[in-house]
């Protein structure tokens, strides 16, 4: 028990220790950079089987960018809600993908919708709708309103692979104190799922293995700017209020590299802060500092014992790394190549000097790329910075209503 107000007092040390450095004076107003998004499909449930009961069949709704799945709001005024969409995935000559699924298993993580081979929409009373994962695509939003009667405006969070962390909770519950409604948005379930390309034939290549993974990450990227866009029209419909005042854009660690594709569909921000954010997400991977990119090879290891029967190869380690390396460079929508077009933005990033999990030269790449915004550093490493948030709800909030000079 001593432990807790030893880490208490830590981190009041560690809050004091925060180096700010404000933002460098702007220049001209830059042209923002050429990002297109692929193009997306809606999914439709009017003609599907209905789900293991029809009772516990949710409401739908369709919006321009997916169809709404919900049970409403919850007596607590909360509310979960999934926007499916086509998973429309591209095929690349020679190539077979395995699909495979990893979920976070941290004691700190928070309770996963996605499971192995599918993904649950969960009633207040526990019931749920499950449906198939692998020929949808699915990002699960929650809804907490302001505790005050007025609320200052709507704060969008986009989370971290750990989904809505215990920690990060708490700080969504202190900002509803502070006077927000929060809509937050786990990761698309395509970030847990998958595909590890495998040759089949001559025409599979090292290029044409990297162009899927490379696609494959381009769509994950532009999930979160439809799927966003789809939750907004969802508020437009259902709780218009919540669109009135301040619109704030939160992404934390892997929350954040979707950003400036969500920005370039949903330009409407008044502030954006990026938290533990880096240029490229499939470069953070193949470093293996994440954790995903071991856990794939040890996944293929057991696969190399017993391949499927029309599989000629399955990648070496060495040549997984090859097909990772050359992947970052051609995905499209990484923030190394897009996130210029956050420079006209009231913009705020948060990093810890001690993270080993995004490269210091990815935040520095990225800290130029952005137009030096104003920048919190902490004495902390990559998991603590979201502890960190907790502690400094009130200097987020405080910055967050601070008027445009």
């Amino acid at each position: 028990m001593r432990a807790i107000p030893a880490l208490f007092i830590l981190f009041l040390l560690n809050s004091c220790a925060v180096k700010i450095e404000p933002a460098a004076t702007p220049s001209e107003k830059s042209p923002p950079p050429q990002i297109t998004l692929p193009g997306w499909k809606s999914k439709s449930f009017a003609d599907t089987t209905p789900p293991y009961a029809e009772k516990f069949a949710p409401h739908y709704l369709s919006v321009k960018d997916g169809e709404i799945a919900t049970y409403g709001i919850r007596k607590d005024g909360t509310e979960i809600f999934s926007v499916i969409s086509e998973r429309n995935d591209s095929e690349y000559p020679g190539i077979h993908p395995l699909r495979f699924c990893f979920l976070p298993t941290s004691l700190l993580a928070g309770n996963s919708p996605y499971l192995k081979d599918t993904n649950k929409l969960t009633h207040e009373d526990g019931n749920y709708w499950e449906f198939c994962a692998f020929d949808l695509r699915t990002t699960i939003f929650q809804l907490f309103p302001s505790e005050r009667k007025s609320a200052k405006g709507l704060l969008v969070y986009h989370t971290s692979i750990m989904l809505l962390s215990k920690v990060e909770q708490q700080f969504v519950h202190k900002m509803q104190k502070l006077g927000w409604n929060v809509m937050v948005g786990l990761p698309p379930d395509s970030l847990y799922r998958g595909r590890i390309p495998t040759m089949i034939s001559k025409l599979g290549t090292i290029e044409n293995g990297a162009s899927l993974l490379a696609n494959d990450m381009d769509l994950h990227h532009a999930e979160q700017a439809h799927s966003t866009r789809a939750a907004l029209a969802y508020l437009r419909k259902t709780r218009p209020s919540w669109l009135a005042g301040k619109k704030a854009l939160i992404g934390t660690s892997a929350g954040s590299f979707g950003v400036p594709a969500e920005v370039k569909l949903n330009p409407d921000w008044d502030s954006i802060v990026l938290v533990s954010a880096g240029t490229n997400l499939l470069s953070t991977y193949e470093s293996g500092a994440a954790g995903v990119f071991p856990n794939t090879l040890e996944w293929v290891k057991d696969v190399r014992k017993d391949p499927p029967e029309n599989v000629t190869h399955i990648l070496t380690d060495e040549e997984f790394h090859t097909v990772y390396r050359r992947a970052a460079e051609l995905t499209k929508l990484h923030p190394g190549k897009t996130g210029s077009i956050l420079r006209n933005y009231r913009l705020l990033t948060i990093h810890g000097r001690l993270d080993k999990i995004i490269p210091k030269e990815q935040t520095r790449e990225l800290h130029q790329i952005l137009g030096n915004p104003e920048q919190w550093t902490y004495p902390l490493g990559h998991h603590l910075i979201a502890v960190q948030l907790v502690f400094d709800a009130k200097r987020i909030d405080h910055w967050l209503m601070e008027s445009v000079n």
